[in-house]
């Protein structure tokens, strides 16, 4: 019902109309409907509107005039409202909230926003600078225009947890519970292990790979390494080339050593003739060869300079070559890296050094260790994920570069309060969970919650050890529980 509060002047009125005028309206803020009318809560007259009005599904704003016993507007108030529409089926609880503004004397303004058409009730507190809160109710509809005055919730302040808790106990016999299947478990501390879970993607070592260069021009030869993928060990012959440069240098040298018999200072021509063959990588078994043999050799072996796989490879047998070029790229098989993306929420349980167990199930079945190398300091923008690089050994080789592995890492915490994870109930922004009061008593409590460690949640405030809470058959006592009192409210 629509009310006007008798005693009202017409002066006050006229005031509070060109006051809404002047300061809300210049600037295309939406202004208080001519005929508002107002309700008493308490002392004090307030009227609601919203805008648009009717309300709709997205963005809307909500405007409320407040008056004190005099009729005059009342300044610095503190108001709040949630609008809510309740669970019906499978459709959970949805809940908005607005936080008010004055934007002229007495008249408060919020932004809120429904999740979809239907009806909702609006819970409004206001609390002025010297009084108790007052609370007052209101439904609205996306179908038709106007707010809707329920009544006057009770006055004050919202009463402590503890008496809240205990005006909400259900209380069951025995055999209701038995029936529920009612079970409970003591809070306690205990050691928790937090376990972050996410699929890894092999890959090569970046930081021991190598590039198979040579420091002077020429022609490819004969080609051991023919193919991309070939795994090759140390030390063995990559290809031989032919260079005139390496053919001079060779004959510089050879006939350096010839002269340095009878000429001290071809001894220097040698050593230095020696010094570039040296720097041009060719190793010294070949060079002292070169000197026995007493000739130049017209082909070179290149040596593989690691043990690892082909992953690279841009010349064939007859190629020519230029100081500089990339011949072949060689990757070690192990150890391999495993890329993970973590999520932001799991970041501070992962560091350098955090062991890993990791595990393909289409390899053995079994598992194998690691540890986190590097965890990337910037997120990727799409998933909010940073990647984290773990080293793992792989002298098998079966850890191939492309796979996909499971990668568990898990943090000891320490010993902390902790609560079962069945015995949390979920409702929106809040955590409910059923405290066992004795007597057959059940009562809600709100608690709030730090890090999800397997089966148990980490209690960080409403709850304390010894406390037994129901880990089977909250949702039941939920359902015979009236969890929205006034005292719930706030």
């Amino acid at each position: 019902m629509r009310a006007r509060v008798p005693g009202i002047a017409l002066a006050g009125l006229a005031v509070l109309a060109v006051a809404a005028l002047l300061l809300v309206r210049p600037f295309g803020a939406p202004r208080l409907p001519a005929d508002l009318a107002y309700q008493k809560i308490g002392e004090l007259s307030v009227g609601l509107a919203t805008a648009p009005d009717p309300p709709r599904a997205g963005e809307n704003q909500m405007l409320v005039a407040v008056r004190d016993r005099d009729g005059q507007p009342l300044r610095g108030a503190d108001l709040q409202a949630r609008v809510v529409m309740e669970a019906m089926g499978a459709m959970p609880r949805m809940e908005s909230r607005g936080e008010f503004r004055e934007i002229a004397p007495g008249f408060y303004r919020a932004r809120f926003g429904l999740a979809m058409a239907g009806d909702w009730t609006v819970e409004l507190r206001v609390t002025p600078k010297s009084g108790p809160p007052l609370h007052a109710d209101y439904r609205l509809s996306t179908l038709r225009a106007g707010a809707t005055f329920t009544g006057e919730a009770a006055t004050g302040g919202a009463p402590p947890a503890e008496s809240l808790g205990v005006a909400q106990a259900v209380t069951l016999d025995a055999a209701r519970r038995q029936s529920l299947g009612i079970r409970t478990e003591g809070v306690a501390r205990r050691p928790l292990t937090a376990t972050v879970r996410a699929a890894g993607r092999v890959s090569w070592d970046e930081t021991r790979l190598h590039d198979v260069t040579l420091k002077f021009s020429g022609y490819v030869r004969t080609l051991s390494g023919d193919f991309t993928g070939r795994t090759v060990n140390a030390g063995e012959p990559l290809l031989t080339v032919y260079s005139p440069e390496l053919l001079s240098a060779q004959q510089e040298y050879l006939e350096a050593l010839r002269a340095a018999p009878t000429d001290p200072s071809a001894r220097e021509l040698a050593d230095a003739a020696r010094r570039r063959l040296l720097l041009w990588d060719v190793p010294p078994a070949q060079i002292e060869g070169i000197a026995r043999e007493g000739r130049a050799r017209d082909e070179i072996p290149v040596l593989a300079p690691a043990t690892g796989v082909i992953t690279e490879k841009r010349v064939v047998a007859g190629s020519p070559f230029a100081a500089g070029d990339v011949l072949f790229r060689i990757a070690p098989i192990d150890p391999v890296w495993v890329m993970a993306a973590i999520y932001q929420v799991d970041l501070p349980l992962v560091t350098v050094g955090t062991p890993v167990t990791l595990s393909n199930p289409y390899l053995d079945g079994g598992s194998r260790k690691g540890r986190v190398a590097f965890v990337d300091p910037t997120l990727t923008a799409d998933t909010r994920t940073a990647a984290v690089r773990i080293e793992v050994p792989n002298p098998a080789g079966d850890l191939k570069p492309g796979m996909f592995v499971d990668a568990v890492i898990e943090k000891p915490l320490g010993e902390r309060l902790a609560v079962p994870e069945s015995a949390v109930l979920p409702t929106g922004e809040r955590r409910l969970v059923f405290v066992d009061l004795g007597d057959g008593r059940l009562a809600p409590r709100d608690v709030r919650l730090g890090v999800h460690a397997g089966e148990w949640y980490e209690v960080l405030g409403g709850l304390e050890a010894g406390e037994r809470v129901v880990t089977s058959g909250n949702f039941l006592i939920s359902s015979e529980a009236r969890l929205r009192s006034a005292g719930e409210k706030w």
